[in-house]
């Protein structure tokens, strides 16, 4: 594996990471269930010659915070569409931008708990993250070779990514 693409490996990784690390202090609760009023009896509603009260809709919670992290490291730069779920589980997709315009693609998924993320790839690169301000991750990606690449990214939250795998959609 040359150096470049070990590189471009962990830089992916760790800026999943990242991303997922902003959604720790953000996410929204879920939802509490409407409860409806009981509705009135049959009998009731054809004396008085009133339909029963009709049942408000549901409130469907939300399945998955969204969010959108860039930044730069090196000669590239990096979008990182992030989805975490109220539960703490974290998955995304990272487009890392080569200086020669090559874009890596990689998938990660991990956890986000109390401002702390943890996200790794398939490759066995990992990211540690934490939310340092409400538009702002930083981070560390640890190769499996070894080596620590620290980084820092922007955060922008509640965006549109591609539903099956919350990459970020095309700029």
């Amino acid at each position: 594996m040359s150096a470049l693409s070990a590189f471009s490996r962990a830089l992916l990784v760790a800026l999943l990471t990242a991303l997922s690390s902003g959604f720790i202090g953000s996410a929204p609760a879920l939802a509490e269930s409407v409860v409806a009023p009981p509705a009135a009896t049959d009998a009731a509603a054809e004396e008085k010659d009133v339909p029963p009260p009709a049942s408000p809709p549901p409130v469907e919670a939300p399945v998955e915070v969204r969010e959108l992290w860039t930044g730069s490291l090196y000669t590239s730069s990096f979008r990182v569409g992030m989805c975490a779920s109220a539960q703490g589980a974290v998955r995304g997709v990272l487009h890392l931008r080569l200086a020669n315009g090559q874009v890596d693609v990689y998938h990660f998924t991990g956890t986000v708990k109390d401002n702390a993320i943890e996200a790794s790839h398939s490759s066995g690169h990992t990211f540690r993250g934490r939310l340092s301000a409400p538009d702002k991750v930083e981070g560390t990606i640890n190769l499996k070779n070894g080596m620590k690449i620290k980084l820092e990214g922007k955060r922008i939250q509640d965006v549109p990514l591609a539903p099956e795998d919350c990459a970020p959609l095309p700029e």
